[in-house]
């Protein structure tokens, strides 16, 4: 006779061995883009779990929270029996990836790379794999119509540095190879800091004074948290005494735009910024 672990093993083993139908398809995503590409997709009744930066969009439903996506835990997420785990390449730690895939779970992983042609190529690519070709084709095709509506980039590009909180009250700056970097380009910005360096740094306080931004970008989210521009002025100094600082030039935009690569919804983002790029 089987002792009770050794059914519970072949119990899993059986589930994962099933195949799926369409019906009964069960997704767990990771990364708040990722699965804002799945709502557009009208795939989210299927999903069975989400990471803690998919969450705000799907606060009706109230799914098991997988954690933050750069450390998901092997066995939480065995226990929502996933069939599949839809994740970006910011998604690991790559042995819980190993450790799922060899218990059957399929593993989708969508590049980061923080442009508009990866944003369209995942929205194909998760169409491909659920069937939903005509409507990923419909949802690019939206998206490029509110491009080309978007305001024009000005001539003369102003001055912008894109900020994330960091800890202890200090700030990193977007380099190259960042999605900040990319939404101001994007946006009809300049990054004075762009070619310099690669993803995200500290700068000194001499280093914002010489930069002389006319526009400082953050998120919505780490703004609300250092207490609107205000607090954000009260707390960075080196800030205030920027022309961005001195003219109240602060613009928070949301981050969930951009964790996981690009969400559909970063097209909003974008004419956010052209808007005050053409001030």
């Amino acid at each position: 006779m089987m002792n009770r672990p050794m059914l519970f093993v072949l119990a899993i083993l059986f589930w994962f061995a099933q195949p799926a139908s369409a019906a009964s398809l069960r997704i767990v995503s990771a990364g708040a883009s990722v699965t804002a590409i799945v709502q557009a997709l009208e795939l989210d009744a299927h999903l069975v779990g989400v990471d803690s930066t998919s969450q705000p969009l799907l606060e009706d439903r109230q799914l098991p929270d997988i954690g933050y996506p750069r450390q998901v835990g092997a066995e939480g997420l065995l226990s929502l029996r996933p069939d599949v785990l839809l994740a970006s390449e910011e998604t690991g730690p790559p042995a819980v990836l190993a450790q799922l895939r060899h218990a059957g779970v399929e593993v989708v992983v969508l590049p980061v790379t923080p442009t508009l042609e990866t944003l369209f190529g995942n929205i194909e690519t998760l169409g491909e794999r659920f069937d939903r070709r005509v409507t990923a084709r419909t949802i690019v095709q939206g998206l490029e119509l509110q491009l080309a509506q978007l305001p024009l980039q000005p001539a003369e590009r102003p001055q912008a540095l894109f900020l994330l909180s960091h800890s202890a009250g200090s700030l990193l700056v977007a380099g190259d190879g960042t999605a900040g970097n990319s939404l101001l380009g994007l946006g009809g910005m300049r990054n004075p800091v762009a070619g310099n360096f690669s993803q995200y740094r500290t700068l000194s306080a001499e280093a914002f004074l010489g930069l002389a931004p006319v526009w400082l970008v953050t998120t919505s989210q780490g703004l609300e948290m250092s207490g609107g521009a205000q607090g954000l002025l009260r707390t960075q100094p080196a800030l205030a005494a920027t022309p961005a600082g001195r003219q109240g030039r602060i613009l928070g935009v949301d981050g969930a735009h951009m964790v996981g690569g690009f969400s559909p919804a970063v097209v909003s983002t974008l004419a956010e910024l052209r808007r005050a790029a053409n001030r």
